[in-house]
């Protein structure tokens, strides 16, 4: 297929995830902070930008550090590349621009999804923001199931669902990064943890898999190594190698990317996360995070441009096309 269309569809796969991924991180800490002090409550939402890498542009903004402020600035704010509204918008458009690589259902679930939350008047949704965020979490989950249901198994499918598990991947690693980092293993009391689970929408599965004992280390290994998990690290890791093996040239030969992930790949799963929670977690979320980046630049190196330097952070928007 094109280059330009892979790239299109390696970024739609990216803002969906993302759009999805902030919603949650917002339905959460909102939840979380009910009976909070004001104290508390700025260094929650301090957190949710650290894990966005959005505090800096936050603050620049001149923005109060509160619900309303973080939720309006991540959500409608049109001058913010990472809101929801524009990560929306961004998706559609690189869907639009190759109609004809992408199912009908796929076309019409992703334009129904931007054209319903421009006709909401998002403001005031901010007003019971609960519902706001089950909106953007339910219609992105509509769009990865129209995917999965309409689209062949082909070079396309797996440029879409490697964006996708990239930006997954990292999104979990700067979750973790954040968390562990305000609260080691040693500190923080139950629901802390459990509405980690919740924003990595991994806290039914992690209950299954441990009954009612919630242990910060078991959440950590859970988020990080759990072969059934959708977003857990590796699974999410995985799947991207399975679908770069599936655009290998058929001579038995790896390409960059694969050899790339698979060195971050064999780094988390063969790890002692027990000797690296005692030593230094956050070195090793680092090079996690720095790893992705890489495949991913790879990735654009090798399929969409022969000269494409960028840094894939779930900062940086460029939208393809």
């Amino acid at each position: 297929m094109l280059a330009r269309h892979a790239e299109n569809l390696f970024w739609a796969g990216r803002y969906i995830e993302r759009a999805e991924d902030t919603a949650r991180l917002l339905d959460v800490t909102y939840h979380a902070l009910l009976e909070s002090t004001q104290f508390e409550a700025q260094r929650a939402w301090r957190d949710v930008l650290s894990v966005l890498s959005l505090e800096s542009s936050f603050m620049d903004a001149g923005m109060e550090l509160s619900a309303s402020g973080v939720s309006e600035y991540l959500v409608l704010d049109q001058e913010q590349p990472g809101s929801i509204v524009n990560a929306v918008t961004h998706a559609r458009e690189n869907i639009r621009s190759l109609r004809e690589q992408v199912s009908t259902e796929l076309w019409e679930a992703i334009n129904g999804v931007h054209l319903e939350l421009r006709a909401r008047d998002l403001r005031a949704d901010l007003e019971q923001p609960h519902t706001l965020y089950a909106l953007v979490k339910r219609r992105c989950q509509y769009v990865a199931g129209v995917v999965t249901e309409t689209m062949a198994r082909d070079d396309g499918w797996r440029f879409l669902q490697i964006g996708w598990m990239l930006e997954r991947a990292e999104m979990t690693c700067r979750l973790l990064d954040v968390r562990f980092a305000r609260e080691p293993l040693t500190q923080g009391g139950y629901h802390h943890w459990l509405a980690m689970l919740r924003a990595a929408s991994a806290a039914e599965a992690f209950r299954r898999a441990h009954q009612t004992k919630l242990d910060p280390a078991d959440v950590l290994e859970f988020l990080l190594l759990a072969r059934n998990l959708p977003r857990s690290l590796l699974f999410c890791l995985r799947r991207v190698e399975q679908e770069l093996g599936r655009l290998g040239s058929g001579d038995g030969r790896l390409s960059r990317p694969e050899r790339l992930l698979g060195r971050v790949r064999a780094d988390l799963e063969f790890s002692d996360l027990h000797e690296i929670a005692a030593d230094d977690l956050h070195a090793f979320l680092e090079r996690m995070q720095q790893g992705i980046r890489q495949v991913a630049e790879a990735v654009a190196l090798q399929y969409f441009r022969n000269s494409y330097e960028v840094s894939f952070t779930v900062l940086d928007f460029h939208p393809a096309g």
